[in-house]
């Protein structure tokens, strides 16, 4: 029997390296059962090597970005290159097909849609670019066969704003995040690991909430380590100079090395996500898995993603009376429920399954 040809465009290539849709696409092809032939399109920029085949998918190796306004050129790439080979299902993560998909209507049946969150309401864009983001979106939700929702609010939201009712709920693993002891070289590193600290991870940017858990934080009784990509933006630089002040601010530039990440993030006391932008943000699922305390930004998604069962938060008011009047037991039990229903939920064998029987009709 022939295998069924799936193509992944949109993510940045493998070995994953960059965001929730390249971790997903790692998953794809570690899980791949035997009747799937997989082609990932990859970031040719992106990597030093370019080899063909990785853990039995084969890569395609493109030279446009897929990120920022000209990814569209990436997605166009990789739609066309896979209808000519035949592709069965093409998963596209994110809306960029959005300005191609309707030149290919014959095939819509092909499109495997999943665009992760609703990328124009993102308050870091001005009105142009969030103009052409929801054009971008509602290109894409209404030219692919098939929906993937992250998150049962993503689902709400196809209803809602496009009247689609046949999208399919399949969240994020997160299982790879793994608590990880304080070795002395960390300790040595990141002397704040010795006392209670918050964390908070997340790209510096105005829809992720970063100047309220500043203020929040900046005369709190624990510290707040905040690591992010802080020297990109002019907006970001400068909330870097004027928050650096406050000796109970440590921030820290984004951290890639994978095993010192996690001494930090899983030996905090508590773990702050203040993602503003839906569905299901990888990072937080991850949180789950390691069974720390949350607090997250209350806007429907994280709420879904944690089961309504975190503590949440809106403003910097709310921030700072559940620091202050929270039990450490009663934070403790949070956490611990949390990767309870981590390990129900949002594991990459599970999420796994659930892609291939989509792709399958089942």
């Amino acid at each position: 029997m022939d295998k069924i040809k799936l193509a992944i465009v949109g993510a940045h290539g493998l070995p994953a390296k960059y965001g929730g849709y390249c971790t997903l696409a790692e998953y794809l092809a570690q899980y791949k059962p035997e009747d799937f032939d997989v082609t990932v399109y990859c970031v040719s920029s992106e990597y030093d090597e370019h080899p063909d085949n990785y853990k039995g998918v084969h890569l395609e190796w493109v030279d446009y970005p897929a990120r920022g306004i000209m990814a569209w050129k990436f997605h166009r790439y990789g739609i066309n290159h896979a209808l000519a080979q035949g592709a069965d299902c093409i998963l596209l993560c994110g809306p960029n097909g959005g300005f191609s998909l309707p030149f290919h209507r014959k095939y819509r049946d092909r499109f495997y849609l999943n665009v992760g969150g609703v990328e124009w309401k993102r308050n870091k864009y001005n009105w142009l670019m969030r103009r052409i983001y929801r054009l971008l979106m509602q290109s894409a939700v209404r030219s692919s066969g098939h929906l993937v929702a992250d998150n049962l609010g993503m689902q709400e939201y196809y209803v809602e704003e496009y009247g689609r009712h046949d999208s399919v709920v399949i969240a994020y693993g997160g299982n790879q995040a793994k608590k990880a002891e304080i070795t002395p070289e960390g300790l040595h590193k990141y002397p704040f690991l010795k006392d209670k600290f918050a964390v908070a991870i997340a790209r510096i940017q105005s829809d992720n909430n970063v100047e309220m858990l500043l203020e929040a934080f900046k005369d709190a009784k624990m510290p707040l380590v905040y690591i992010g990509n802080w020297n990109v933006t002019d907006w970001s630089k400068a909330i870097r100079e004027k928050y650096s002040i406050h000796p109970n601010l440590i921030l820290l530039d984004a951290i890639f090395d994978i095993p010192v990440l996690n001494q930090i993030r899983s030996n905090c006391a508590l773990y702050l996500h203040a993602h503003s932008a839906g569905g299901t943000n990888p990072s937080l699922v991850e949180a789950m898995h390691l069974g720390v305390p949350l607090l997250c930004y209350d806007n429907g998604f994280n709420n879904n993603t944690t089961f309504n069962q975190a503590y949440y938060f809106k403003n910097v008011d709310d921030i700072k009376a559940i620091i202050n009047n929270t039990s450490e037991e009663n934070l403790m039990k949070e956490g611990e429920n949390m990767k309870k229903l981590a390990l129900e939920h949002y594991k990459w064998e599970t999420i796994v399954k659930q892609y291939y029987e989509f792709f399958r009709g089942e």
